[in-house]
């Protein structure tokens, strides 16, 4: 069933996408011109399993909040589901009976046909084998016990119960289980899509691997659709899908810098080893660079990151040709126009003209068509519980386009739908405005200070040689113009470099810097011979501006979590920095070059993979068979609540969250930053846990809406407190006792 119900998805995905053609049509006809570079069909695949699941998943759990009051409300909320989408694909056929003849007839005449390039094929099947690797070795099934490993175990702390707390409790409506107040401030969603494939029939690991693998594999083939939509490159599109899994950093050169020979790096890398023989995890020296925040385990622990980001993209297929418009009737306008007299050209009023049309014409804000920015606003605003990191960010990209753009009115439209949605939803999930977010000025994000050489050297050690790449594209369209101001900005570039490199080692630096002076003379020299997309330039101060919103502002109560805003920046910005690299494969000398920027640009990343895959040699096993578990899922109601120590990841308290119970005070981490003030909790659990008066410790686990209350080693070695241990055999009856646990009914 639960197979079924993704197919369905998928179906329902389709049905939408296509009943809306008329109105998506013209701007995807305009982006995959000329002579259709993408396959629609790559296109489309991806997109439906997106929107589908999206729709589909919203709807499963508004009707099982319906039913929350018997007793399996997933059944009925799925049962239903089935039967709206048969419904829906029903009608649909029926509507377009002569269409879907014509269809069956052209298949039973010349077979099904795919019409997928080769190159669409690699990007599939590479990305399908890399991504299902990673994800099944994270999380999996051995006889009863689950294996979690290493690199996920930590963040798996948290969605482990949300996923647990729709397919084996009764989460409706949904709370946070490490924090039951009556709200939900995580993004969930994607965690109750998977809880509910496994209520299907799924096993645990096969819910949350299945629908990650999807993801991932949507968005590289959607990543690749817009770079050859844009760049009119297949090889570009491919680089950006290569760009995307392994990033850019200095990590690998500081990391390096720590040996004295390579025999001994290489035995570090391939065994996770510091210089000094310690344990390491990921390699960089910028902070939480270790945590593995920019490197590929981002996207096996955070399960709901790929998905968000292949939503955006749809948003970006549906909005970016107005962009694209604008830049080409910019790019017209700015070219020196000629006297009809003379002959001799007149350079005194093109950018003016373009000022004029982005600002002061009708065309600036008219909306030229306004179901696609409903579609996109639409799409956003349903967003905001699957990641709303990426709703932040990605209107960020939007304000910048639409600043840039004509029929500002339409990008207007999409902002107001997508912050009434979002609002919408806080306020269903959360009874308040914001929920968790609260904007504040921190400039700096993680670097040292909020100082502009301080930030410049973060940036420049966390994305290596990226940002003088990037770069490039500047040099290489003024060098068209102006070579006196291409090697003004090559000048200044270098500068940039040699001031704030981090410490690699003089001849490395020097190579590297080198390596650049070639790459940008070859922009400057042969810049005539070089075909670069002229949107390339236009297209970096819309792709950055989620970098300038995570320096600038923090919007969660943790500022770590703009590092989703600058992954989704570099990932967009990846594209014209694989425009200008591949356009260098086209001769000896410059593929080279090339080559070796790609090198630089990738070596961090593939150390990171090695990384991943040492860590996850390792893993963390729970037993779904464990006698608390079971006792924890039978002999309880799914609405209690269960006080225990805080440290959730292990004993106790895991059991009876994947048995889909919640805790009173989960771990502080997780709390705090979905934004919950978890300050009264924790005092009134060190008060329970050493309280010395039966009637008082009574009444307030009672007052608390705690049911039940756990003992084990973790609470009788805390810091925290000092355990009376015999208060509790006084006080309550003994619900669970095995070895060192003892688990007491408060009422």
């Amino acid at each position: 069933m639960a197979l079924l119900y993704i197919c369905l998805s998928v179906c329902v995905g389709a049905g939408i996408i296509l009943s809306l053609k008329p109105y998506w049509k013209t701007g995807m006809e305009f982006l995959n011109r000329p002579n259709r570079p993408v396959s629609p069909i790559f296109v489309f695949l991806p997109s439906a399993y997106l929107i589908g699941t999206l729709i589909l998943s919203w709807i499963t759990y508004f009707l099982a909040l319906a039913f929350k009051n018997y007793e399996k409300p997933l059944f009925y909320a799925d049962t239903i589901s089935f039967v709206i989408a048969v419904v829906f694909l029903t009608f649909l056929f029926l509507s377009h009976r002569e269409r879907v003849k014509r269809l069956v007839y052209e298949t039973k005449k010349y077979g099904i046909s795919l019409n997928i390039k080769g190159t669409e094929w690699f990007v599939l099947i590479s990305s399908v084998v890399f991504w299902t690797f990673f994800i099944c070795r994270s999380l999996y099934l051995d006889g009863s016990y689950l294996r979690v490993g290493v690199s996920a175990f930590s963040d798996f702390g948290a969605h482990l119960p949300v996923i647990r707390s729709f397919s084996v409790g009764k989460n409706f409506p949904a709370q946070y289980p490490h924090f039951p107040d009556g709200t939900m401030r995580y993004h969930f969603m994607f965690y109750f899509m998977a809880g509910n494939l496994e209520f299907l029939g799924l096993t645990l690991p096969q819910a949350l691997n299945i629908p990650s693998v999807l993801s991932l594999v949507s968005f590289s083939m959607l990543l690749y659709a817009l770079c050859v939509f844009l760049t009119k490159k297949t090889q570009a599109g491919v680089l950006s899908c290569f760009l995307f899994a392994f990033r850019s950093s200095f990590a690998f050169f500081t990391y390096r810098n720590g040996f004295s020979s390579i025999k001994d790096f290489i035995h570090a890398v391939a065994n996770n080893l510091n210089a000094d023989g310690t344990y390491r995890e990921h390699i960089g020296n910028t902070l939480h660079e270790d945590w593995g925040l920019w490197a590929q385990k981002v996207y096996i622990n955070q399960r709901h990151l790929a998905f968000a980001y292949g939503l955006f993209i749809i948003v970006l297929f549906l909005m970016i040709p107005f962009f694209v418009e604008t830049v080409e009737y910019a790019v017209k306008s700015l070219q020196p126009a000629k006297s009809e007299k003379s002959g001799l050209k007149n350079n005194k009023k093109p950018f003016g003209d373009y000022i004029k049309i982005i600002l002061f014409s009708r065309q600036a804000w008219a909306v030229r068509s306004i179901l696609p920015c409903v579609l996109s606003g639409i799409i956003l605003g349903l967003m905001a519980y699957w990641n709303g990191a990426v709703v932040i960010a990605g209107i960020s990209v939007l304000f910048i386009m639409a600043a840039l753009s004509m029929h500002k009115l339409g990008y207007l439209v999409t902002a107001i739908i997508t912050f009434a949605l979002s609002v919408f939803q806080t306020r269903f999930f959360t009874a308040s405005n914001t929920g968790v977010v609260s904007v504040k000025f921190n400039p700096g994000f993680l670097a040292e200070s909020g100082s502009l050489k301080d930030i410049a050297a973060y940036y420049i050690e966390l994305l290596g040689v990226f940002p003088f790449i990037l770069t490039g594209v500047f040099i290489f369209h003024c060098a068209r113009k102006s070579r006196h101001a291409a090697v003004i900005i090559l000048v200044i570039s270098l500068l940039l470099l040699i001031l704030f490199i981090p410490s690699i080692g003089i001849f490395r630096a020097f190579l590297i810097i080198l390596l650049l002076v070639l790459f940008y003379a070859a922009l400057i020299y042969r810049s005539t011979n070089l075909k670069v997309c002229r949107i390339s330039s236009w297209l970096i101060p819309v792709f950055a501006a989620p970098v300038v919103l995570a320096t600038t502002l923090q919007l969660t109560p943790d500022v770590t979590v703009n590092h989703k805003y600058i992954i989704l920046a570099v990932i967009l910005l990846n594209i014209p920095v694989s425009d200008l690299l591949t356009e260098f494969f086209k001769s000896g000398t410059t593929f080279i070059v090339s080559v070796c920027l790609i090198f630089l640009l990738t070596c961090t990343g593939l150390v990171d993979m090695i990384t991943l895959y040492n860590l996850d040699r390792n893993s963390v096993s729970y037993n779904l068979k464990d006698e608390l578990l079971l006792w924890a899922m039978n002999e309880t109601r799914p609405d209690d609540i269960f006080l225990t120590h805080y440290m959730t990841h292990y004993g106790a308290p895991m059991s009876i969250m994947l048995a889909g119970r919640s805790v009173y005070n989960g771990y502080p981490y997780f709390t705090i930053t979905a934004g919950y003030d978890i300050a009264h909790r924790e005092e009134c659990m060190k008060k329970i846990y050493s309280a010395a008066d039966e009637n008082e410790l009574r009444n307030l686990a009672i007052s608390e809406g705690i049911d039940y209350i756990v003992i084990e080693d973790q609470n009788r070695n805390a810091a925290e407190y000092k355990l009376n241990e015999e208060i509790f055999y006084k006080t309550f009856g003994v619900a669970f006792q095995n070895g060192s646990i003892t688990i007491f009914k408060v009422r």
